[in-house]
């Protein structure tokens, strides 16, 4: 006899407890003893515990498998099955600007900032230090620290650090990376049209997300808003990168990824900040200033998720939203007087800006 409805069931509930109440239904039906010990009960419970525990492995496997839940490895092979990788594939290094004074060092030369090692290199006729560490951690030194050579360097009076040139990225995490793969496979993204000129964008180190604008300047032409993988407005070097990738010179030559005739220019998102202000009653153990960071952590993540993940071309910030993530901050005991740019209503972000958080003011007046 068949189990009961078990084809209306998922694999995660074809469990012991459910095989073992259908044995015992069978057995009613059969007119025979169902009670524990039973012949009938006993000759049951070694293939009900080898079955669940199939069941157990064949649910375990197809959340492996599917592209709904896979992650890591399995994901990544998926992606490269459809010409697809990780964007980036792995942690890239951090890229800073370094001022000389006095001599100047060889490409290639070791130096040292703030306990981290780095290799001189040239971006752009300037000169650059390039971490051997990698990820976002790299991200966050200050410029005006002092770059120390491995080794002396002759009439090398000073070297300083400057500003980020090129932001470390994290390897795309699985969720972005299967958003893309599903978008791929759902298409249509072919013969350069809207959906695989984004497509290719897309793939491109640095980039996490590209907005499409047809038509932006006349027939054939194509206008690609990047945004970095951070969520944030991109480094130049980025958006230069994407547009020698797509379309050279955006002369519609054919010599990238773009077709004949498809005239391609890839600009920057620029940055829309999101100011807050807000009056808080504070745990006692609590200080303003980790409560400031809290509250700015809690919405530049926020901004980031709406930069890559909104489908639409223009961004909602919503005051409520905003709210709801202040109210989950465990310091805060209460809060009032919120101020989104300065109002109590949404910001709307357009298609050529993307939304970042500016200043953060938390004020105790509560």
């Amino acid at each position: 006899m068949a189990i009961k409805n078990i084809g209306e069931l998922g694999l995660d509930e074809i469990t012991e407890d459910y095989l073992m109440a259908e044995c015992e239904d069978m057995g009613a039906e059969l007119g025979v003893d169902t009670h524990q010990g039973s012949v009938y009960m006993d000759a049951c419970s070694g293939h009900i515990i080898r079955t669940a525990k199939f069941f157990n492995d064949l649910a375990t496997v197809n959340e492996i498998l599917s592209i709904l839940t896979c992650t890591g490895d399995v994901l990544t092979e998926k992606m490269m099955e459809r010409g697809m990788k990780r964007n980036p594939p792995a942690d890239t290094a951090a890229t800073y600007y370094v001022e000389y004074v006095g001599a100047e060092p060889q490409v290639g030369d070791l130096m040292s900032c703030d306990d981290h090692f780095f290799t001189t290199q040239k971006l752009n006729d300037r000169w650059v230090i390039v971490s051997e560490e990698t990820g976002t951690d790299m991200n966050t030194l200050v410029p005006g620290l002092p770059v120390i050579p491995d080794q002396d360097v002759d009439n090398l009076i000073s070297a300083t650090l400057k500003e980020l040139a090129v932001p470390a990225v994290d390897m795309e995490e699985d969720d972005s990376a299967r958003s893309r793969y599903i978008d791929k496979l759902s298409g249509p993204a072919e013969n350069g049209n809207k959906v695989q000129i984004r497509s290719w964008c897309e793939e491109i180190q640095g980039v996490g997300r590209t907005r499409i604008v047809p038509l932006w300047n006349g027939d054939c032409t194509v206008l690609g808003i990047i945004i970095s993988i951070e969520g944030t407005e991109p480094a130049e070097s980025v958006v230069k990168l994407v547009q020698d990738t797509i379309d050279p010179g955006a002369q519609g030559f054919g010599e990238g990824k773009a077709t004949f005739g498809c005239f391609f220019t890839a600009v920057a998102a620029k940055k829309q900040e999101i100011s807050i202000k807000l009056d808080v009653t504070k745990k006692a153990e609590s200080t303003y200033t980790s409560i400031q960071a809290s509250v700015s952590n809690a919405v530049k993540a926020y901004l980031k998720e709406l930069a890559l993940n909104s489908t639409q071309d223009e961004i909602i910030i919503r005051y409520n939203n905003v709210g709801a993530l202040i109210s989950n901050i465990s310091d805060i005991v209460d809060f009032d007087n919120l101020l989104v740019n300065g109002g109590k209503g949404n910001i709307t972000c357009d298609i050529y800006h993307v939304p970042v958080i500016g200043e953060v003011e938390v004020n105790g007046n509560l």
